[in-house]
């Protein structure tokens, strides 16, 4: 996934992409194709990218396990300069200084680190999930388990002890 920037116009130009994620080294949570829509602003000082990114997930519930798949999408933007004294005026996590002669822009690894960095930390099937019995391991969505007991925790109880003084002293 280039862009041939070598020999391009000044003015702003589009590009479209879709690519797998094997070819970006993602890992198999990402089944589907990778789309990329990018446009690239080029004057005579540097190079601007904008780009937007869209694929699909598929991970199990953090609560019950079910498997899930959900649409992931974010953006981000480059600038592409050939001067160093131009990349101290930009941020630099969205700055790269090109050495002279480069012709081309590869947008594979900041593709990846987008997606990856878009990733959701929590993954829930629905708000209402109830997940799983942590006793006998029922999926507690499909209905409810035989589990009668409860079970006591005595590591707990001098913990309670204490927690009953307090709010007798309070009240």
């Amino acid at each position: 996934m280039k862009i041939q920037v070598g020999g391009l116009s000044e003015g702003v130009h589009a590009y479209n992409f879709r690519i797998t994620p094997a070819e970006l080294g993602l890992p198999s949570e990402f089944p589907d194709g990778v789309d990329i829509t990018a446009t690239l602003e080029k004057t005579s000082r540097q190079l601007l990218l904008r780009a937007s990114v869209a694929t699909t997930v598929e991970v199990p519930c953090d609560r019950c396990v079910a498997l899930i798949r959900e649409p992931l999408g974010s953006g981000y933007q480059m600038h592409y300069v050939w001067e160093e004294t131009e990349a101290e005026r930009i941020d630099p996590s969205e700055v790269q200084v090109m050495p002279p002669g480069q012709t081309v822009i590869d947008l594979a690894d900041d593709v990846r680190q987008t997606l990856l960095l878009a990733f959701p930390l929590k993954n829930v099937c629905r708000e209402e999930c109830r997940g799983l019995c942590f006793r006998c391991g029922k999926n507690l969505n499909e209905g409810a388990c035989d589990c009668k007991e409860t079970l006591v925790d005595g590591r707990w109880d001098k913990l309670k002890e204490l927690q009953n003084n307090n709010s007798k002293q309070a009240g």
